[in-house]
C-alpha cells in the first residue's frame, strides 16, 4: 500500500508542476502578437496542446489530490514535525492556489484566442 501512495503523491506533484510549466508557457506565448499565417496556425496548434495538458494537469491534480489527503494521516505525517507542517501545508497550498488562478486566467484568454483562430 505505501508503494502506491508514494506513487499517488509523485502523480500528484507531477500534475502541479505540468500545470505551473503550461502557465509559465503560456503566459510566454501569449504576452507576444500572434502572426497571421502559417507561423499562428503552428502557434495556435502549441497553444491547443498546452490547454488539453493543462485539463489533464487538473484532473490529476483533484484526482491524485483526494487519495493524498485521505492518506496523508496514515503515511506522511510527522510526528517530529507536529502541528508546524498543517501551518506549511497551508502556506503551499495558498501559493499553489495562486498559481492556478493566475493559469485560469491565461488558460480562458487562449481558449479565446484559438475559438477566433488567426485570419
Amino acid at each position: 500500500m505505501a508503494i502506491l501512495v508514494l506513487l499517488n503523491n509523485f502523480l500528484h506533484d507531477f500534475s502541479a508542476a505540468g500545470w505551473l510549466f503550461c502557465t509559465v508557457i503560456l503566459w510566454s506565448m501569449l504576452r507576444k502578437e500572434i502572426p497571421a499565417g502559417d507561423a499562428g496556425k503552428i502557434i495556435i496548434d502549441t497553444i491547443k496542446t498546452i490547454l488539453v495538458l493543462m485539463r489533464l494537469s487538473l484532473g490529476g491534480i483533484i484526482l491524485f489530490g483526494v487519495f493524498r489527503a485521505l492518506a496523508y494521516k496514515t503515511y506522511e505525517w510527522s510526528a517530529a514535525a507536529g502541528e508546524g507542517q498543517v501551518t506549511l501545508l497551508i502556506v503551499k497550498h495558498i501559493i499553489l492556489a495562486f498559481v492556478f488562478v493566475i493559469g485560469v486566467v491565461f488558460y480562458t484568454r487562449a481558449r479565446k484566442i484559438v475559438k477566433q483562430g488567426i485570419d
